[in-house]
């Protein structure tokens, strides 16, 4: 397989850890679990209720879920325990923009930010001030119809760009690929926190997942 080094360089490990899933019993748009693991068509229930909530601002993912906000005026709708990837596969099927505030979760029934997770409106506020340009235009770049992004906790890395390689991010990079990549609607591998096998030049190679085996983990082979 053919290395292409991209303009993130590993410098460091991802400090952030998801924060646990949302235990309040937060009423839920849709029911918990998904009817396709990653890889497979999104959840019909998702597409569907994404639908009807039409028109909407954006869609909100966190580590454990995701909310929906309006257009206008009206209530925040929250999908708690949803997996963020089928969140992100369904709104691409309406055309819903989505924010990430990966790998934070959200605080569904609070007003502020916890030791959960962001408030709705820290989120939002998070959302609007995410430069995400130069990572997004990178991933733009790369993008094919099958390309996956992987994140581990030591890096990111795009599998099947344009330039036939695969293209490592670490340190900040590593969340902000992420981000980028739902922003995309890029098909996201996460195997957090597991860490990926990298390249140790001259000839080596540091311990951990292969590619091929993120990929398989994830169903994206």
């Amino acid at each position: 397989m053919v290395l292409g080094v991209g303009a993130g360089v590993l410098v460091a490990v991802c400090a952030c850890t998801p924060a646990a899933l949302d235990p309040t019993g937060t009423p839920t748009t849709g029911g918990n679990g998904e009817s396709t693991g990653q890889g497979g068509a999104p959840a019909d229930d998702l597409v569907g209720a994404l639908r009807a909530l039409a028109p909407s601002q954006e869609i909100v993912v966190g580590t454990n879920g995701g909310e929906v906000i309006p257009a206008e005026h009206g209530p925040i709708r929250v999908f708690s325990d949803r997996d963020p990837e089928a969140l992100t596969e369904a709104a691409a099927v309406v055309g819903l923009a989505v924010c990430s505030i990966e790998p934070q979760a959200l605080a569904f029934s609070s007003a502020t930010s916890n030791e959960m997770g962001l408030s709705t409106a820290d989120a939002v506020a998070f959302c609007a001030t995410d430069d995400l340009a130069d990572m997004t235009g990178r991933l733009n770049q790369l993008k094919t119809p099958s390309m996956v992004v992987v994140i581990a906790a030591n890096a990111a890395i795009t599998v099947h760009s344009t330039n036939g390689g695969i293209n490592f991010y670490g340190g900040d990079d590593i969340g902000r690929t992420l981000r980028a990549a739902r922003r995309l609607y890029i098909p996201a591998c996460i195997v957090t926190p597991d860490v990926l096998s990298v390249p140790t030049p001259p000839d080596g190679e540091s311990p951990g997942l292969t590619v091929d085996e993120a990929l398989v983990r994830c169903g994206r082979m």
